[in-house]
């Protein structure tokens, strides 16, 4: 991470950049150490760390998820950069690392990426490398914001050799978040914000050869925080910006087609998922966060015609772990108007039918990191409630000041054939929301998110996790 210039370490004299992230002393890689927490000098390193207080407030959680659907935050407060410019728009988060065995035999770092640290960004897996590309970066005590830097660059991680490339130039304009799908042979970009404006264009990346094309104009109008699913032809796109309609996109026809109107009222930030056969959609909330959804259709597109589904047995919400099992369309956690939430439900489409979620090991969180495994709902990170989880005191957790919520670092994974969850083994990795995450065939893969160190960052390590 770039730092303050003309610092010296007190310790060996050295011109550095690096500062405690305590005391603020200026420190130097031959006496820097790493912790959960960032950097640190000798002197406090070897100390117990306090109880982490995040920067996140109630109203704040609200605010950081609202604005990845509404970008409506306060100015942003940059971090020190060099005098010249710094080679990314804002400082990124120290990659604390999680040490040889600080992740037991579950865990591994990823190899360090050649992207500036960013939350939000596009994510797919396309069978061999997980693709990253755009989102927003981020640093300062009132970020994220409208005005924070959005980034239009990417790169692609390899698991098996453990390295990142960086991919071609993209056409598009720097955003977050899009439309993302992943066809089989390319992945596909829509739509999206600047901070500033609303988006209605696309490109295609193909890997193979490590070019972008543009996508063909829209119907839509500009929009983000849309419902995208592809379904082995499409790419279906729905909702967004408090809008009702949504189009289909063929990549190869190179052309869209409008849907069918649809039943529901328009909204922002639905959960959605492709069932093989549907394009199901669920709850969601409005722009301005004044209101909340909790119905949801079912879109077939071999017919073009919506039916709406059974009422859910939990409140609407959005930013929550989704995953389709094969049968269900599983949900837990999520925001409400401003309060996390740690329950969940499960939608069967062929019985339109919901059945509530067992009471989960981990506390209430949103914007967490998820994936489906084949067999779990894997769950891990997210801005939560210490404590608020099924091991905690219940009159604890009823009594809790609401102000406590801070980036979790635990998880939980949930096995549908049981009905049933475990946590997931504990890692001394940074707790983050909006963190990348996908599953890489035998492993879960996370990297990048929004961070709190001394203020809120960007972060641009990564983890994987091997149940």
């Amino acid at each position: 991470m770039d730092g303050p210039p003309g610092l010296t370490c007190v310790r060996h004299g050295v011109p550095t950049k690096l500062t405690c992230v305590e005391c603020d002393t200026p420190i130097c890689p031959d006496c820097a150490i790493r912790t959960p927490v960032g950097l640190k000098c000798p002197d406090h390193a070897t100390r117990p760390a306090p109880p982490r207080k995040s920067q996140f407030g109630i109203v704040t959680l609200v605010v950081v998820v609202i604005a990845v659907v509404a970008f409506a935050q306060f100015a942003r407060r940059t971090g020190t950069t060099k005098a010249a410019v710094p080679r990314c728009p804002t400082e990124s988060a120290p990659d604390v690392g999680i040490g040889a065995t600080a992740g037991g035999g579950h865990w591994r770092e990823l190899a360090a990426s050649p992207l500036c640290g960013r939350y939000d960004a596009a994510a797919v897996w396309t069978g061999r490398e997980m693709i990253v590309w755009g989102g927003e970066s981020c640093a300062g005590a009132t970020c994220p914001s409208d005005q924070s830097p959005h980034l239009g660059d990417g790169a692609a991680y390899n698991p098996t050799t453990d390295k990142w490339r960086t991919l071609a130039k993209s056409p598009l304009t720097a955003r977050e978040p899009a439309a993302t799908a992943w066809t089989g042979t390319e992945m596909l970009v829509w739509g999206g914000t600047t901070g500033q404006d609303l988006l209605a264009d696309g490109a295609a990346y193909d890997p193979a050869k490590d070019r972008w094309r543009p996508l063909a104009a829209s119907p839509l109008a500009p929009r983000t925080a849309s419902a995208a699913v592809w379904s082995g032809k499409e790419l279906l796109v729905w909702g967004g910006s408090d809008l009702a309609d949504g189009a289909a996109y063929d990549p190869a026809k190179d052309a869209w087609r409008p849907l069918a109107a649809s039943p529901l009222s328009g909204r922002s930030a639905t959960l959605s998922a492709w069932t093989g056969t549907e394009l199901v959609v669920w709850a969601g909330v409005s722009l301005n966060g004044t209101a909340e959804f909790a119905d949801g259709a079912a879109y077939d597109p071999a017919t073009d015609r919506w039916r709406r589904i059974a009422s859910a047995p939990v409140t609407g919400r959005y930013a929550a772990a989704t995953a389709w099992t094969g049968r269900e369309l599983v949900v837990w956690g999520g925001n409400r108007l401003g309060s996390v939430v740690g329950d969940g439900a499960a939608y069967d489409p062929a019985a339109d039918r919901w059945r509530t979620l067992p009471v989960a090991p981990v506390a209430d969180r949103s914007a967490a990191g998820a994936v489906w495994t084949g067999k779990e709902l894997v769950v891990w990170g997210g801005v939560g409630r210490p404590g608020s989880g099924a091991a905690a005191d219940p009159l604890a957790r009823v009594l809790e000041p609401r102000s406590t919520l801070t980036l979790l670092e635990d998880g939980a994974a949930y096995d549908p054939a049981t009905d049933s969850w475990r946590t997931l083994e504990p890692v001394s990795f940074l707790g983050r929301g909006f963190p990348v995450t996908v599953w890489a065939d035998q492993e879960m893969l996370v990297w990048g998110g929004l961070v709190s160190v001394a203020s809120a960052a960007s972060a641009a390590d990564g983890v994987r996790y091997r149940p």
